[in-house]
């Protein structure tokens, strides 16, 4: 059986996890390893794949019957690593805004991640806009990846206003997300309650204040993150996923 493994907190866990229940593939999840820089499967013939998008091909074609990547139609495929392509991009930028990783991040960097962000879930808005999916007429590996990319913004980050741009993403994501498939790895989505403005990670607020009081505060800073990092498999999956 093949098995899956990413670094803690890492969103393609959430991602493989919904692509293998849709297309019946089989696998196990391994405790999320700190020192890996990138999600790795170990396939079942002894192939190892690394990456989240090589990853979700990989799987999705080796699964039963799928068409979540339709090489049948070059130009549905065309757009589907299109968005897979934009999936990839938003989680990066939002690596800066949410846990685990956004505790890295410096003002510089998340207020960057701020503008990219917004250029691409403007992109997104207009392209659900009367859509049940991003391509074609079916559900397709960009609406997976770009469900996993963009939620955690949506619940932990973008507030009430922070929203409003975005009516038609918000309301594909909440529909998409009720699934089955994708709330049996997702669990219960909720947006984020904040009414207005960016809500900046918790962490990142309680390294603001201690900077005032030397090193043994940012120390036990580091303890508290090292802690967050021992998540089960099934438990990381559904943190990557919601990040509340």
């Amino acid at each position: 059986m093949a098995s899956f493994q990413a670094p803690p907190g890492h969103l393609s866990q959430a991602e493989v996890l919904i692509i293998s229940s849709l297309v019946e593939y089989q696998l196990t999840v391994n405790a999320p390893d700190p020192d890996l820089q990138a999600p790795v499967l170990a396939a079942a013939d002894g192939q190892k794949v690394h990456g989240t998008p090589a990853i979700a091909r990989y799987v999705a074609e080796a699964g039963k019957g799928s068409q979540l990547y339709p090489k049948d139609n070059p130009q549905q495929l065309d757009e589907v690593d299109k968005w897979m392509d934009v999936a990839a991009a938003l989680e990066g930028s939002a690596a800066s805004w949410v846990q685990p990783t956004c505790q890295q991040a410096s003002d510089e960097a998340r207020q960057a991640a701020r503008s990219a962000i917004e250029q691409q879930l403007a992109a997104l808005e207009q392209q659900v806009k009367g859509s049940s999916f991003l391509v074609g007429p079916a559900l397709s590996l960009a609406d997976v990846a770009v469900v996993c990319a963009a939620l955690p913004l949506f619940s932990s980050v973008l507030s009430a206003e922070a929203r409003q741009p975005y009516p038609a993403l918000a309301a594909w994501l909440a529909s998409t997300s009720q699934n089955p498939h994708f709330s049996r790895v997702l669990g219960d989505v909720a947006l984020c309650s904040a009414e207005s403005g960016w809500v900046a990670p918790a962490a990142v607020k309680t390294e603001k204040k201690k900077k005032g009081k030397g090193e043994e505060g940012g120390q036990q800073q580091q303890q508290q993150q090292g802690s967050d990092a021992d998540l089960d498999p099934e438990k990381a999956a559904k943190k990557a996923a919601k990040l509340a």
